[in-house]
């Protein structure tokens, strides 16, 4: 992804714990295998990093995108993970 010509820098931080991690990301992953099942990035946080000039414009500076799994369900358009009843895994069939 990118915003005013700069690539976005993924962030990846545990479902639970919320913990940032050491390092940004290159891309957007459209989910992860874990625990044997493959569970799939359905929502994306996006923060858009800007800089007030001299002149006081503003000029962006980053890109931050941070996927996470929700469970379809009736509250998944709140966005918010901390209210979902877990990750959106992939079925087979």
């Amino acid at each position: 992804m990118y915003l005013d010509n700069l690539p976005s820098a993924t962030i990846l931080r545990d479902q639970n714990k919320k913990e940032l991690p050491v390092d940004y990301f290159k891309s957007v992953p459209i989910g992860v295998y874990e625990y044997g099942r493959k569970m799939i990035y359905n929502h994306l946080d996006i923060t858009v990093i800007v800089h007030d000039t001299l002149e006081h414009h503003h000029r962006v500076v980053g890109f931050e995108v941070e996927p996470f799994s929700m469970m379809e369900e009736d509250n998944r358009s709140e966005n918010n993970p901390s209210i979902s009843k877990g990750p959106m895994y992939l079925l087979e069939g």
